[in-house]
């Protein structure tokens, strides 16, 4: 018994360190590049070519994520979100999260602990999920830094954010085609581990409206899709059961 738990430790420890090594070698480093006039030049061509003022004036986006998973209906005007998983249902006030209304098969979560764990669960849900919704029209958010890099003759636009969400500080350097439509970019956060991996943002779709959302991203091999999406300017014209939104 001895010799097959000194077998098996031995095998996690070489495991351990053959992730690490990959890890660091499969890594790259942030790319140094310049502020100013030609960054801001990029990044309107993106937001130009994505038709921002569309993406703005959306009253109202549902969308799935996360292996059909995650369920979201966003009042975008009013910033306020129904989150729902599993068994649970979270209407959030994005601008003030002590307004949230969390829910376990339709009935208030009281208890403090379960409460604040289930607020912060559907907060982190959020911020990654809405994030791989719609990061290309958050690239002048506030607290973010954008610097233009140029490699192999392309350019792209790194985008830091300094501030917000639930990991600050990440860096996504986006690259786009020569019409400034998004193609993938390069991901620097703390919970990936292999920095500067590259996810691609395709399978654009047009919406009513103008707004544009890329349904497909691959991260490594890993597929992410975003599906069952609905926009519209009435509660109505992207889910009609849903009565949390009034309270």
């Amino acid at each position: 018994m001895k010799k097959i738990l000194k077998w098996i430790l031995i095998v996690i420890i070489m495991f351990l360190v053959g992730l690490f090594v990959a890890t660091k070698i499969m890594s790259k480093d942030i790319p140094t590049g310049k502020s100013g006039p030609a960054a801001e030049a990029l990044a309107d061509k993106i937001l130009n070519r994505l038709n921002e003022p569309a993406w703005d004036s959306l009253q109202y986006i549902s969308w799935t994520f996360f292996r059909g998973e995650h369920h979201y209906i966003w009042d975008k005007s009013n910033n306020t979100a129904l989150i729902e998983w599993a068994d649970y249902s979270v209407l959030m006030e994005l601008n003030n999260l002590d307004n949230t209304i969390v829910k376990k098969e339709g009935n208030l979560v009281e208890v403090k602990e379960d409460y604040e764990n289930l607020k912060q669960t559907a907060w982190a849900f959020w911020c990654n999920d809405s994030f791989w919704l719609c990061a290309p029209y958050k690239i002048r958010d506030k607290g973010s830094k954008r610097t233009l890099i140029e490699q192999n003759g392309k350019q792209g636009l790194l985008v830091t954010y300094q501030s917000g969400g639930i990991t600050p500080g990440d860096s996504y350097l986006w690259w786009v085609d020569e019409t400034g439509l998004p193609t993938s970019y390069d991901i620097w956060t703390s919970i990936i581990p292999i920095k500067g991996i590259n996810a691609t943002w395709i399978n654009w779709e047009t919406f009513p409206g103008g707004a544009m959302i890329a349904k497909t991203h691959k991260l490594g091999p890993v597929e992410m899709s975003v599906s069952n999406v609905k926009v519209g300017l009435t509660l109505e014209s992207v889910e009609t059961s849903k009565k949390e939104f009034y309270r």
